[in-house]
C-alpha cells in the first residue's frame, strides 16, 4: 500500500500535489513528536530510578553512620603493642609507647590486654605522635608510632607499679567476649593480632615468640569451609578449604583467622559460591595438621601472615598435651569441698622462676614460715596452686604480694594461681613429709 500511495503522488499535480505533501509531511512530524515523547519518558523513568537510588543510598549511608555513631569509639579497631610503658601511681594513669595500626582517639574506651591474660578496661587520656624526631599532641593518630596515655588504678587493680603493663601487652578496642548478632561469643583474639602485627620486628626476639606461641596454643580460629554433600546422618558435610602460601613450594597449609575481619581480607574466598565459617581451637587444628602433615598460616590474606611448620604445630600440640597429661599427679580434697588433682612442676624455665620469686617473696615476709607451689587441675582447667604456711589474719596481703611477685613469670599455659593457708589444706602435710617445701623459714 506504501508503494501505491508514493506511486499516486508522482502522478499528481498542482494543488493535489501540495495537499499529499503536506498530510506526507504531518505524518512524520506525528511520528517524531511519538518519537520524542517516548524518549523523553524513557529519560524521565531513568532519573527517576536514578533519583530512587541515589536517596537509597544515602539512606543506606546514613545508618551506617547512625550505627557506627551508637557503638564504642565509632566502631573503630585498632592494636598497640606496648614496646614500653610507665606509670603514675599517683595520677592512676599510664604512658603505653608502640606502633598504631588502626585510628586511635583521645577519649577512647579500650583495653590493655596484659602478657599473663588479663584485659583491664581503661580510657584514652591523651596522645603524641611520633613525627620522626620528637613526640607532638595529637586529637588522634593512625600507622604511627605513639604515646598513648591511658587511666589505671593499679591498687584497686592489684599490680604492681614495675609491672603493670608488661612489654608486649596489647591495647586495643576489641572488648573480651564480644557476642554476635545471634548473641553467640563471636572469635576473637585481641592480644594474638596486636602481636602478629608486630611479627616483622620482633620474630628473631624469644620472649616475644613466647608470648606469641602461648596466645596461639590458647586461641580459637576461624576456618572456611565449603560444604561437601551429606553425611549419612543427612548433614552437610563440610570441606575445609586450604591454602598455597608459597609459589615455590605445592604444599597445601590449613589457614586460621584471628577473626570475621582477618577472613573478609581473603576477598577470593567470597567469589561465587559463599563458604562456611567454622570455629576451631589450636589442639583441635594441630590434629588436623598431625593427621595429613599440613603447614599452618595465621591470617593468610593479612593484616600479617605468619607460616607455622606442621613440626612445629605438632611440638606446641605436644607440648599442650604434656601438660594436661602430668605423670606426678594426685586427686585430693581441698579446703572448699571440691575434688581437685594436683601434681608436681614439671623441670623447666618457667618452674625455676617461678619458685626463685615465691622463694625471694617468702624471704622478706616474717609471716611466712612454709611456702611450696603445686600444679591444680580443677574440673579439667589447669592452675598453680601456692600452700602457705602463715597465720590466717596476713592471708590477704600475704596472698596478694606473692600473686605480684609469680605474675611476671607466667609465661606458659597456665596463666592462673590458686592460694590455701597450710591449715585449710588437708592433704598438704601429708604431701610435703614425702618432698621438700619451696621455701622453709
Amino acid at each position: 500500500m506504501a508503494e501505491d500511495k508514493d506511486k499516486d503522488i508522482f502522478n499528481l499535480e498542482g494543488d493535489e500535489l501540495d495537499a499529499a505533501l503536506m498530510a506526507a509531511i504531518e505524518e512524520t512530524d506525528e511520528e517524531e513528536r511519538e518519537a520524542r515523547e517516548q524518549r523523553a519518558k524513557l529519560n524521565q523513568e531513568r532519573a527517576e530510578q536514578a533519583r530512587i537510588t541515589a536517596l537509597e543510598e544515602e539512606q543506606k549511608k546514613a545508618r551506617i553512620e547512625e550505627l557506627k555513631a551508637s557503638l564504642p569509639n565509632e566502631g573503630r579497631r585498632y592494636f598497640v603493642m606496648a614496646d614500653e610503658s610507665s606509670v603514675d601511681e599517683e595520677a592512676n594513669e599510664a604512658v603505653i609507647t608502640g606502633m598504631v595500626f588502626g585510628k586511635c582517639k583521645k577519649d577512647d574506651t579500650a583495653f590493655i590486654y596484659r602478657n599473663d591474660g588479663k584485659a583491664v578496661s581503661t580510657k584514652v587520656l591523651s596522645i603524641e605522635s611520633f613525627n620522626g624526631q620528637l613526640y607532638e599532641p595529637a586529637s588522634e593518630v593512625s600507622q604511627n608510632k605513639a604515646r598513648i596515655k591511658v587511666e589505671l588504678d593499679i591498687k584497686t587493680l592489684g599490680l604492681s607499679a614495675d609491672n603493670a603493663i608488661p612489654k608486649f601487652s596489647v591495647l586495643t578496642t576489641v572488648p573480651p567476649k564480644m557476642q554476635d548478632k545471634n548473641g553467640k561469643t563471636a572469635v576473637e583474639n585481641p592480644a594474638l593480632s596486636g602481636l602478629l602485627f608486630r611479627y616483622p620486628d620482633y620474630n628473631k626476639d624469644k620472649q616475644y615468640l613466647n608470648h606469641l606461641m602461648n596466645n596461639i596454643v590458647n586461641g580459637r580460629f576461624l576456618v572456611p569451609a565449603m560444604k561437601d554433600g551429606e553425611g549419612k546422618d543427612g548433614k552437610p558435610k563440610l570441606k575445609i578449604i586450604m591454602v598455597m602460601p608459597s609459589k615455590d613450594s605445592d604444599k597445601r597449609a590449613l589457614p586460621l583467622f584471628t577473626d570475621l575481619q582477618a577472613v573478609l581480607l581473603w576477598k577470593k574466598l567470597f567469589e561465587g559460591q559463599k563458604p562456611s565459617i567454622i570455629a576451631m581451637t589450636f589442639p583441635e587444628a594441630a590434629r588436623f595438621v598431625e593427621k595429613d602433615g599440613f603447614d599452618v598460616v595465621l591470617n593468610p590474606s593479612g593484616p600479617v601472615a605468619v607460616r607455622l611448620p606442621g613440626n612445629a604445630v605438632t611440638t606446641m600440640a605436644a607440648t599442650v598435651r604434656k601438660i594436661v597429661t602430668e605423670q606426678k599427679l594426685k586427686k585430693e580434697v581441698v579446703n572448699d569441698g571440691s575434688k581437685v588433682t594436683i601434681g608436681e612442676l614439671r623441670p623447666g624455665e618457667e618452674s625455676d622462676r617461678l619458685r626463685a620469686a615465691l622463694t625471694d617473696y617468702c624471704k622478706h615476709n616474717k609471716d611466712i614460715k612454709k611456702a611450696g607451689i603445686l600444679y591444680l587441675v580443677r574440673n579439667g582447667k589447669f592452675s598453680y596452686l601456692v600452700i602457705v604456711d602463715a597465720p590466717k589474719s596476713s592471708q590477704q596481703p600475704v596472698f596478694s604480694g606473692i600473686l605480684a611477685a609469680l605474675k611476671p613469670h607466667l609465661t606458659g599455659n597456665i596463666k592462673t594461681v590458686d592460694f590455701s593457708l597450710l591449715s585449710e589444706a588437708p592433704f598438704a602435710n601429708d604431701y610435703y613429709s614425702r618432698r621438700e617445701w619451696d621455701y622453709k623459714r
